[in-house]
């Protein structure tokens, strides 16, 4: 994956590219070429992932061939959710720094903070111990979130047989129900395995609270996280 920059002046497409985009996305434009410039100056993200450029903005993905600069397509980011591979073992550093939550006006801390033991917990040799599950949502190829469960002490821990959950959405991503399809997802496959519940460890004032208890997590007692924040220990039951 490289992240590229465009040059959108060297932006066209065809007329049935331009009627595709606006049956894509419901436009009542007339110069989607126009539209398009504008959303690639303002875009959250650009990726270059194969022979296209992949424009990220409100929501909406453009995907640009990176030789021609045409303009093929454009629609609304929906992401496929599944099973996670081996493969995508390698993204759960990023996914776990992202899992930190950062109130309004607080940086975030250095990438080495997941080295805390508490933290790395959560990923360490992922896939070696019973009860490693998880899924991964992708975007045209890329993986953009990841939910997880691994039985482990610590934050969260319930008993030995209950898994906890963590999940993660790359910033640019989030808005836009990647979260509940990943949740969900998760949730079937945890029912397949046998398991009846799954907690989780929240901070209370992170705004995942709110989809964790639409999802039916429950709070089942209060304490703090691994840094001292107030937090919410959740249970969510399966069966």
């Amino acid at each position: 994956m490289q992240e590229l920059s465009i040059n959108p002046d060297k932006l066209h497409t065809t007329e049935l590219g331009a009627e595709r985009i606006k049956r894509n996305l419901n436009l009542q434009i007339d110069d989607i070429v126009l539209w398009c410039k504008e959303s690639v100056k303002q875009a959250d993200n650009i990726i270059r992932w194969g022979k296209n450029f992949y424009v990220y903005r409100s929501g909406v993905a453009i995907t640009i061939n990176a030789k021609s600069n045409t303009i093929i397509t454009a629609h609304p980011i929906n992401s496929n959710v599944r099973s996670m591979l081996t493969s995508d073992y390698i993204c759960l550093k990023e996914f776990l720094y992202q899992t930190i939550f950062k109130p309004e006006g607080v940086e975030l801390p250095p990438r080495s903070i997941i080295n805390d033991p508490q933290l790395i917990a959560y990923i360490k040799d992922f896939g070696t111990h019973s009860g490693d599950l998880g899924v991964v949502a992708e975007q045209n190829g890329q993986v953009v979130g990841a939910a997880w469960v691994r039985k482990m002490p610590g934050n969260g821990h319930i008993n030995d047989e209950t898994p906890k959950l963590a999940i993660s959405i790359l910033p640019e991503f989030r808005g836009y129900g990647i979260g509940t399809k990943l949740m969900k997802k998760l949730f079937v496959e945890l029912r397949t395995k046998g398991y009846s519940r799954t907690s989780l460890s929240v901070q209370k004032e992170n705004p995942a609270l709110r989809l964790f208890k639409r999802l039916g997590y429950r709070i089942t007692e209060e304490g703090l996280d691994y840094v001292g924040n107030e937090a919410f220990i959740m249970i969510k039951d399966l069966l």
